[in-house]
């Protein structure tokens, strides 16, 4: 029958159907497969996209040593190149996660037919996907979402294909290591490596990379961080796939899995997060400004500044201590401890009400800001009180006043009368400024007046020569347009920052050059290019000489006026500043600075409400500044102020009269003029010959006629 069927004869219009159906079905099979394709490639990346594959990565924000202060991302994510991986870490994530990854091209059909096969005959459900499937799935998953559809899975092996056929194996791994999720917040093994064990992905050792690799199948289940025995026991699986996979002999596998890893410390990395925290926010906003936030947190930026992270410790210490001794007098509402009481038991207040303080430490010969506090806590209130917070700096503005007298004639023994007056002010109505103390002392001289902060003497200056040239100095010291334009603007009746008042006090120790601040050096972008490097930008605010007189009488606050408690709280160097505090004591400052540093702090509450009788700049502001200014200091030495070339010239003056010094006078001090300003006449008090001509002065012992802090 065989043999019949064999030996019939075929008729050609049979095979010519034959042959068009069989072309026919083809054609249709084909068509088939691309529109198939096309569909369920419909919405998936084009080509021209994934030549380019940019995962997004974080800013990082650098202490000026180079210490990281701060990251910035969307997903926490540092790109590192393949050749600065370890070696047994990617052994152990091809040998765990895609042992044929060098053998197929994004699908490996080995592994689906065996998936296949499992699921028919168990009820296990392995993964089948490659390390080129996982990767399509992490660049793109909302187009791959992972839900377990076979359309899904036909969709993922088409951008597997097409990544396959644009990158090398290499570049593959490469980008799968810094694009795979870790866990915590984790993206790529540089990010996990250091948040789990605290040091860079170069710097791991074989325990802690193959552990590494462990983690990727269920970051959360086995992070050692949260579960270290279960993370241990995952590297020995692993351990067990590369000596099959030919990677590790049984003898190495042994000796890394006896070794114990050491994990870093979560709580401390967290606890770190509010480090400088204002600092870090002025510079994020000013990044987020300049560059926008989608490169601020996509991209990525290399951001290094100017912050010397152990000064802001000790400013931060400092702050910290004091405040919480001052609190022990006050209300309990006024506490911080009593609102983070409250806090943590889920009642937290409206405002925040316990005490506070800011603080800001600048170089003064560049502008660059070392250390910044605009709080105690930025998780409480996010308002910089060092740079937004406009308050009354009471006399800290009293030396914008005498740098203004000396312009117009006045020599720091000029003699003042402690005396009261009035004022007319018009609209405002009658102005009778008076002293902390509530008496008058009458006649003193200028830099008695400056370093006790008598009010009265100063505010008599207004009828001398007025507002405008005071303006004119408070601009060119930096300070806004907007300041009131009234008589107790002389004794700080203005709104101001702490980091106007700042900046404007190291022009007095920078020889008359006020510098503009900044926070951040250089900016680049993750290939390095650099996008930003900072240049000091100077200004010529004050005469050489007149910052250099300025600086002599402000020496005299610190060692014998409202500051010279400073050595007993910490500083011990050459210094110069200024107390101040506002009317009914809602604000206390002390601003002072070196010939290298200039620092300032305030106390006061987020609202102007009186800290209480004895609140003063002295007792609230100087003790922090003098702690974290003594430490700061001690490191470089003491320093004396340059004095300018020429423009200056010294006598001894008689300290009761202001007049030149005769033998005869109890109270002689050398006191610094500026050019053509020496006072003429002699003491007509004591009698003797000119101290000058009898050859050199005696050392002035202030009479201390209890001074104000006003």
């Amino acid at each position: 029958m065989l043999r019949r069927l064999l030996e019939r004869t075929i008729p050609i219009p049979w095979v010519r159907r034959v042959l068009w159906a069989t072309i026919a079905l083809f054609v249709v099979a084909v068509a088939g497969t691309i529109v198939g394709l096309n569909w369920l490639a419909r919405d998936l990346p084009p080509v021209d996209t994934l030549r380019k594959i940019d995962p997004s990565v974080k800013t990082v924000i650098y202490a000026a040593g180079g210490e990281t202060l701060r990251e910035f991302y969307t997903e926490n994510r540092t790109i590192v190149p393949l050749d600065r991986i370890p070696l047994v870490l990617q052994h152990a994530v091809v040998a765990v996660e895609d042992k044929r990854f060098y053998s197929h091209y994004g699908v490996d059909l080995r592994r689906i037919v065996g998936v296949i096969w499992i699921n028919l005959t168990s009820h296990s459900s392995p993964g089948g996907s490659t390390l080129t499937q996982q990767l399509a799935r992490n660049l793109f998953p909302d187009l791959l979402p992972s839900e377990k559809r076979l359309t899904r899975k036909f969709r993922e092996w088409i951008v597997a294909a097409q990544i396959e056929s644009l990158y090398t194996k290499d570049e593959i791994l490469a980008m799968y290591l810094n694009q795979i999720y870790l866990g915590k917040g984790a993206y790529g093994v540089q990010a996990a490596a250091r948040l789990f064990f605290g040091r860079d992905v170069w710097d791991l050792a074989p325990a802690e990379c193959t552990m590494l690799a462990g983690m990727i199948q269920q970051p959360e289940r086995f992070s050692p961080l949260r579960h270290l025995e279960a993370a241990y026991s995952r590297r020995a699986t692993v351990l067990e796939t590369m000596i099959s996979a030919g990677y590790l002999s049984r003898a190495e596998a042994e000796a890394i899995g006896n070794t114990k890893v050491r994990v870093a410390d979560g709580e401390a990395a967290a606890a770190s997060a509010g480090f400088a925290a204002y600092f870090v926010e002025e510079v994020r906003k000013q990044l987020e400004k300049d560059y926008g936030a989608t490169r601020l947190y996509r991209e990525g930026l290399r951001v290094w500044t100017t912050l010397v992270p152990q000064y802001q410790a000790w400013m931060e210490e400092a702050l910290e201590a004091h405040l919480q001794e001052m609190e022990q007098e006050r209300p309990r509402r006024q506490q911080r401890a009593e609102y983070d009481k409250r806090v943590t038991a889920g009642k937290r207040p409206p405002k925040v009400t316990y005490l506070q303080g800011a603080a800001l430490l600048q170089d003064v010969r560049t502008g660059a800001v070392l250390g910044m506090i605009g709080g105690r806590s930025f998780e409480d209130s996010k308002w910089n009180m060092s740079t937004q917070a406009l308050r009354q700096p009471g006399s800290t503005f009293k030396p914008f006043v005498y740098l203004t007298a000396l312009g117009k004639g006045y020599t720091p023994s000029t003699i003042l009368m402690d005396t009261p007056f009035e004022i007319d002010t018009g609209a405002s109505g009658i102005w009778r400024p008076e002293n902390y103390s509530e008496r008058f002392d009458g006649p003193m001289t200028v830099r008695f007046a400056l370093s006790h902060s008598v009010n009265v003497p100063t505010a008599k200056l207004f009828l001398d020569f007025g507002l405008p040239p005071v303006m004119a100095n408070l601009r060119k010291l930096g300070f806004a347009e907007d300041l009131p334009q009234v008589p107790s603007l002389f004794l700080g009746a203005g709104e101001v920052t702490l980091a106007e008042v700042v900046n404007a006090y190291g022009a007095f120790a920078n020889q008359g050059v006020r510098m503009d601040q900044y926070l951040v050096t250089r900016v680049e972008t993750v290939e390095g290019e650099v996008l930003f490097e900072s240049r000091p930008n100077p200004h010529a605010a004050v005469d050489p000489a007149e910052a250099y007189v300025m600086a002599s009488l402000l020496t005299s606050t610190v060692t014998q006026g409202t500051a010279a408690r400073a050595r007993e709280y910490g500083f011990t160097r050459t210094g110069a500043g200024k107390t101040g505090t506002t009317n009914d004591n809602t604000n206390a400052w002390f601003v002072g600075f070196t010939p290298s540093f200039c620092a300032g702090v305030w106390v006061g509450f987020d609202e102007p409400v009186t800290m209480g009788r004895g609140a003063t700049g002295s007792r609230m502001a100087l003790p922090i500044w003098a702690k974290f200014m003594g430490r700061v200091t001690a490191r470089k030495g003491d320093e004396p102020f340059t004095r300018p070339s020429g423009g200056l010239v010294d006598h001894a003056i008689c300290m009761r009269t202001g007049r030149l010094a005769l033998t005869g006078c109890d109270s002689v001090l050398t006191e610094v003029f500026l050019a053509g300003s020496v006072p003429t006449e002699k003491c007509n008090v004591h009698g003797g010959r000119l101290v000058d001509e009898a050859g050199g002065g005696r050392d002035f012992k202030s009479v201390d006629r209890g001074g104000d802090e006003f």
